[in-house]
């Protein structure tokens, strides 16, 4: 069964205190001059997130999430194969049965944080992920272009080809209407602390997988949020893809899509 949780900080300066200190800066004193939390570094959030799956160590990670500011406030979307914990230090959890009765042919609004990469070979054949936004730019850089505009342009065109390529659209079951919308476009930059890779190595060191890839400390990635149409092609393939997410960076809150009926006046 999988469960779609609405996850808040709770009211109190005392929650959102700790909700900072203890997870967001937990090497810096917070601010009490300052009673709103600094929640921009996703892999923070994704550690703290964690606390609501009682989960031994080294465990697969059972949820995907999304991070929303609206009127001040900072809230959460958690899409987990296991129900959350509805009681916790810092959060409010509302959650819910997530059940949706997809049909081919339906068709519904969506927003995705994506992570738009290709993977490309070097000369030595080689395979490696490229921001495909980069990309763009650097080609039309390249080319001789200088002006915003047709840089811009670029990259924008970039995103969307990313997300309707036709290979994309088969494997998620679903054809995306190219009339989208594309924002806050953003290079992450995350450094990781002595104290966070060796909590990591001790996961890997009680279970019998494969230690974990990444031991770097720096951890750099893009995401672009993405809004539009899509209809349903085949209906298996679309909700399994949304259980799993969609793209990479899932850990650090992308590939969570979350969708609603198309109106009938916006088909």
């Amino acid at each position: 069964m999988n469960y779609l949780s609405k996850v808040t900080l709770k009211p109190s300066m005392h929650a959102k205190h700790l909700f900072v200190k203890e997870q967001i800066n937990p090497q810096r004193p917070s601010s009490m001059g300052n009673d709103t939390p600094k929640t921009d570094n996703p892999y923070r959030v994704h550690q703290a997130l964690w606390q609501l799956f009682d989960l031994p160590p080294g465990s697969d990670r059972p949820f995907l999430y999304r991070e929303y500011e609206r009127g001040g406030e900072t809230f959460y979307y958690v899409l987990s194969t296991i129900k959350p914990n509805l009681d916790h230090l810092f959060f409010n959890v509302h959650a819910k049965v997530f059940n949706p009765k997809f049909f081919a042919g339906q068709r519904l609004a969506f927003e995705l944080r994506a992570n738009p990469v290709s993977s490309l070979k070097d000369a030595q054949g080689k395979s490696s992920r490229h921001d495909v936004l980069m990309l763009a730019k650097k080609s039309m850089i390249s080319q001789g272009f200088d002006d915003s505009y047709s840089i811009d342009q670029a990259m924008f065109d970039a995103g969307v080809d990313w997300i309707t390529s036709q290979e994309r659209m088969q494997a998620w079951g679903v054809v995306i209407h190219p009339n989208l919308e594309l924002s806050a476009y953003t290079q992450h930059r995350l450094r990781r602390s002595k104290q966070d890779l060796e909590q990591q190595k001790q996961a890997d060191d009680t279970t019998d997988k494969k230690p974990t890839k990444a031991k770097k400390k720096m951890i750099q990635f893009s995401s672009l949020d993405y809004a539009g149409a899509l209809e349903i092609q085949d209906v298996d393939l679309f909700y399994n893809q949304m259980i799993k997410g969609f793209g990479k960076q899932k850990a650090f809150g992308c590939g969570l899509m979350l969708v609603r009926p198309l109106r009938q006046n916006n088909q």
